[in-house]
C-alpha cells in the first residue's frame, strides 16, 4: 500500500522510540514528534483593560503557553490547513514579519550632513588606495 507522506507524518526520523504526550483539546495520547506545539501569549488581564494599564504607564504582564494538540485537533482549530498532493511535496519558504524601515522624512540638515559624508568617505579611500601604490 502506498504512502501518503515519506516522514509517515512525523520529525523524528530515525530515532525509534519517543514518548506520547497528551493533546491539551481532547486528551488523546500523540507522538510527540506528531503533535502540533503552539506557542501563544496569554493575559490574566482583559484587553481593554491592559490597554488601559498600558496607558497610565502600568506594566501587564504577559506568559506564553505552549499548548500540544493532536492533528484532528490542530485541523479543526485551523492551526492547520488540509494541503493538496502538489502543496505538501513544494518547500515552503517560511513567513517572516516585513522587515520594519526607518521612514525617510529626514530633516534637511541632516541629509546634508550624511551626504558630506558620503561623498568624503570615497576621497579618503582613494587616497588610502595612492598611498599604498606608492610604497
Amino acid at each position: 500500500m502506498p504512502k501518503k507522506r515519506k516522514n509517515r507524518g512525523r520529525h523524528k526520523g530515525d530515532k525509534g522510540k519517543e514518548p506520547m504526550v497528551y493533546c491539551d483539546n481532547c486528551g488523546k495520547l500523540v507522538p510527540r514528534s506528531k503533535a502540533v506545539r503552539v506557542t501563544v501569549p496569554y493575559s490574566p488581564v482583559p484587553g481593554d483593560l491592559a490597554r488601559e494599564l498600558e496607558k497610565q504607564g502600568a506594566i501587564v504582564p504577559r506568559y506564553y503557553v505552549t499548548k500540544t494538540y493532536c492533528i484532528n485537533c490542530a485541523i479543526y482549530l485551523g492551526i492547520l490547513k488540509v494541503r493538496s498532493e502538489d502543496e505538501r511535496k513544494k518547500k515552503a519558504a517560511l513567513s517572516r514579519a516585513p522587515i520594519r524601515r526607518e521612514s525617510v522624512t529626514a530633516p534637511s540638515a541632516s541629509k546634508s550632513a550624511q551626504t558630506q559624508t558620503q561623498t568624503s568617505a570615497p576621497s579618503t579611500t582613494q587616497g588610502m588606495q595612492g598611498s599604498t601604490t606608492k610604497s
